[in-house]
């Protein structure tokens, strides 16, 4: 008997716990809000990233119609819906050459060796394969919104045109590339959110 009484609280439990999220992220009406109070609830996890459903191929479809202040459950979590604005999203391919494991000498040959091969007809793909030097070896970073990447890779990419080829430097993590710009910017939606994982 006991243990049918314990099977029947849990789900009321936990309803009474998402309903609890729900009041409190109800309550958060600005990106200050909610900072404050993902720094004060750290046991639930709580996290605020942006997403963009043209370009973030994994998200549901019933993100695209999402609106300023929705409180919703998807996938074991708690979303609050923070912002919604326009951004520029931009893709490129690359080659990582890692400055702590070379010289900057090696590094500079390396790099004018992929721009050569490159320009001879390899592929980004095939030249990423053989030289990258993290796991992204199909060299395709995908599309990412202004502001994800770190400044120096961005400012470059925003002044090179199609299918130019080019080096980006970020000296302060010793991260050298060759960078291929694979596809125009574009506009999209880019939806700032809280979500906070469900207790299960």
């Amino acid at each position: 008997m006991r243990k049918i009484i314990f099977l029947f609280l849990i789900p009321c439990f936990q309803y009474i716990y998402s309903q609890n999220i729900n009041s409190n992220l109800d309550k958060i009406t600005t990106i200050e809000e909610a900072e404050k109070f993902v720094n004060d609830n750290p046991e639930l996890i709580p996290e605020i990233f942006n997403i963009s459903p043209e370009i973030d191929t994994l998200v549901p479809v019933a993100f695209k119609t999402l609106k300023v202040g929705n409180v919703f459950n998807e996938s074991g979590n708690t979303f609050k819906v923070l912002s919604v604005n326009k951004a520029i999203a931009y893709r490129v391919s690359y080659v990582y050459l890692d400055g702590s494991k070379l010289s900057i000498i090696k590094i500079n040959k390396l790099r004018t060796e992929i721009i050569k091969q490159y320009k001879k007809g390899i592929k980004i793909s095939e030249l990423a394969k053989k030289y990258t030097m993290d796991t992204n070896v199909t060299g395709d970073l995908n599309w990412f919104l202004e502001g994800m990447m770190y400044v120096e890779f961005e400012n470059t990419i925003k002044t090179h045109k199609l299918g130019e080829i080019y080096t980006v430097d970020i000296l302060s993590k010793k991260w050298y590339y060759v960078v291929l710009k694979t596809h125009n910017e574009k506009e999209v939606t880019k939806i700032k959110m809280l979500k906070v994982k469900n207790n299960s």
